[in-house]
Parts: structure tokens; sequence; C-alpha cells
């Protein structure tokens, strides 16, 4: 089954919008066992849009089109999948009454150039659009089934789930789905985890496993593809691929669920109900942004202190002037004492530090670019660690001090040795 997916629109080439309508079919394209094979973005023109809709009828079983339907005069998908197809554009009655219709119901003047929408190949057949004034259509045309809706999402998501999914389920009869088990690995490049995952599909035939990389996090899935009537055993057998998998990735896994280092910290605290505060120096906020990013961390979120400058961790987390004078703001016990310090006069369970140098410029010999120093403090334990990579940019940095931050933390709550993390 060869499946692909078009998104029309010099808004999309341009950048000017996100798209989400591809993002979308392609995830129903996959609880429908079908895996889409390409996506193409094409612009507001006729020849291209209808020279990438030949090209595909050729090949594909299955195109979704999405753009292009509108009144205006650059709406030209229906004019373009007609010459291409060497058809002619003729009205649509029965798109010509939906529309009508539509504008009745809301109070809206129906224009002549309305009209131009229920303009469509001769033998294209109506998808009703039930949210706005374009009816989609869907024809064959060499070996592909073509559908064809509107660009707004919203219209889009209702007409697929109306008038498009219930076609594709009686034409092609699609019963399969694809399973898939998602984990979250943190500390390791992508092509380690390919060579300590090597054999997978050998042990585990009719799986395979997919790796997508986000810097600094990798997410590693398990993907089953069968009929979702006859999967009985499927949890078995996705439980031994997942411990099989996490048994190789050497203390690396922050998530069976694939969730991310951030959700599964605030899961934590709120299973042990315990809250947490936060002191930054070289990553500016970023640690405090992603664990606030999580939807109730008001639950276990209680401050956060920038404190750049050296007179502000004295000033505001109380760190000891003599520390700074002997050590500098980039040392073991600067984070350990700014931990403290946070902790204290937020009075939470758990308080984290981080002090380092992003770069590209401050760094020496003894605390090179990459250097940062995590210091945590909690229930019985107050410690510091130097830790020093560098990964070129300020900005990889930053994110790899915040990640490191946060999974100092998610060890310490698990009861785990940080020391295994890098």
């Amino acid at each position: 089954m060869i499946a692909e997916v078009v998104s029309t629109g010099d808004e999309v080439l341009l950048g000017d919008i996100l798209d989400t309508n591809s993002r979308f079919l392609c995830e129903q394209f996959k609880h429908m066992g079908v895996l889409v094979r390409q996506i193409t973005a094409v612009g507001d023109e006729v020849a291209e849009i209808g020279n990438t809709l030949e090209k595909i009828a050729g090949r594909a079983d299955i195109c979704l089109v999405t753009g292009g339907l509108g009144p205006t005069l650059d709406d030209v998908t229906a004019l373009a999948c007609a010459q291409a197809s060497g058809q002619k554009l003729v009205l649509n009655s029965q798109a010509l009454e939906t529309m009508t219709a539509f504008f009745k119901k809301r109070g809206f003047e129906f224009t002549q150039d309305n009209k131009k929408q229920a303009m469509l190949p001769a033998s294209a057949k109506v998808l009703s659009n039930l949210n706005g004034t374009a009816p989609g259509f869907f024809m064959f045309w060499d070996q592909c089934w073509f559908f064809f809706m509107p660009g707004v999402p919203s219209e889009m998501k209702s007409m697929f789930e109306d008038g498009v999914k219930p076609r594709l389920l009686d034409i092609f009869g699609l019963k399969a789905e694809i399973f898939i088990e998602r984990l979250t690995l943190f500390g390791l490049p992508e092509s380690r985890a390919g060579v300590l995952l090597k054999g997978f599909e050998n042990k585990f035939p009719g799986m395979r496993l997919g790796f997508r990389a986000y810097f600094p996090f990798i997410e590693v899935k398990i993907i089953y593809t069968g009929e979702g009537n006859a999967c009985d055993s499927l949890g078995k057998k996705m439980t031994d691929a997942r411990e099989w998998v996490v048994l190789r990735l050497e203390n690396k896994v922050v998530s069976l669920t694939g969730q991310s280092l951030e959700q599964e910290v605030g899961l934590l605290l709120k299973e042990k109900k315990y809250t947490l505060a936060i002191a930054e120096s070289c990553t500016g906020g970023l640690v405090s942004n992603l664990v606030t990013d999580v939807p109730g961390s008001s639950d276990y979120f209680l401050f956060s202190a920038i404190t750049y400058s050296n007179g502000a961790k004295e000033t505001i987390l109380k760190v000891n002037q003599k520390t700074l004078e002997a050590h500098g703001a980039v040392h073991e016990q600067t984070a350990l004492e700014m931990a403290r310090g946070v902790k204290i006069i937020s009075n939470a369970d758990w308080g984290i530090s981080t002090t380092g140098i992003a770069g590209p410029s401050g760094g020496t010999a003894d605390k090179p670019v990459g250097t940062v120093c995590i210091g945590i403090a909690g229930p019985g334990i107050e410690t510091a660690k130097r830790y020093t990579f560098n990964f070129g940019t300020r900005a990889e940095n930053k994110k790899m001090f915040t990640a490191l931050a946060l999974e100092v933390l998610r060890r310490h709550l698990m009861g785990h040795t940080p020391s295994l993390m890098v």
C-alpha cells in the first residue's frame, strides 16, 4: 500500500504557516496500518500542482491533498487536477447545492466568486464540508484514489473523519493498525543507540525500531503492524521487546512511555509529594521554563531565581562571598550553596542549581567552555558535581546543561546514582 500526502499553498513554502495538516493525516494513516511514503509541498501554480499529482497517480494507491479549494485566484487545485488528468472543469450540481445551503444557513451572501468552488473535474464526486464553504472531492485517476480537502485545519479534519476515512476503510478494507511504544533517551548519541540495539529485528520478528533525535534527546520507537482484533498476545510481545531494549541502553532511558524528561520529573515530584525550587545562572531560566511547561506544575514548583551575577548569588541565594572569591562562580561549592540557598528561601523539599560556561568565550584551561556544575539539595542530601562537554554552540550547551540538571534531579528522586548518567 503506497500512500502520499500533498500540501498546496505558497504560505506553506514561505514558512508563513506550519503544515499541521500533513502531520494529522500521517497520524491517521498510521492508525489504519498504512505508512505514508512521501509528503510533498507545492505552491499555488497550476502546472506545478498538476505535474505533482500526475506523477503520484502513476505510483501511489492513495493520495490525500489539502489546500487550494477556496474562491480566490490562487486557489487552483481543482483546475490543476482537471487539466493534468485530461478532464474538463465542470459545475458540479451537488457541490453547488451544499454550498448554497451552507451560505443560506449562515446568512452569507453567495457570490459569483464562490461559485468557482463548485467547479470540479468531471469525474469528481463531492465530499461535503460541514464547517466551511469549500466542498472537497475525490476521484480515481490512473491507479490512485485521490481525496481533496480544504487547507483550513478544522474543515480538513472534519471532512477526513466524516467523508474520507469511511471511504478509505470501505475501498481498501483497512483493518490493520500500527502499534508503537516510545522510549525517551538522554546521554547517548543516536549512533551508539543503534549499535546497542543491533539484532532487534532478528530477536523480535514482525517488529522494527525507529529513531528520532531531537537534541539532546533520542526517541526510540518499537513498531508493530498487525490486525487490531488479532493482537491478544501483543501486550506480552511489546513488553518483552521493551525490556530487551531498556536492558541494552546503558541506563539512558528516562521515560518508558515517550514522555519528556520534565514530564517524568513532574510525575515523580507529584507521586512523592515533593516541592521544587530552582536557581539558575548559565541556563538563564531554561530549566524553570521546561518545568513550568508541564501542565499541573504548580502542584510542585515553588520558586525560581536567575542569579547571573555574583552579587545576585550572594544577595538572593546567600552564597558565601569567600566561596566566590576562592573558587569563582563556576565551581561545585558555589553550585551546592546555590541549591541550598534556593531550597531554604522557598521552603521547598528540593533545590537544584546550574552554574557554568556556555560559551563561545569565557573558558579557561581549568574551566573550558562546556563546563557546568549542577548542585542539588534535598531530603538528607546536599551535593554538587562538575561536568564538561562542549557541543560547539552556546544554545546547544545551554540545552545540555538544562537537561542534565533535570536528569540529576530525576535520578535522585528515583534513588539512583547520578554518576551513571554520562
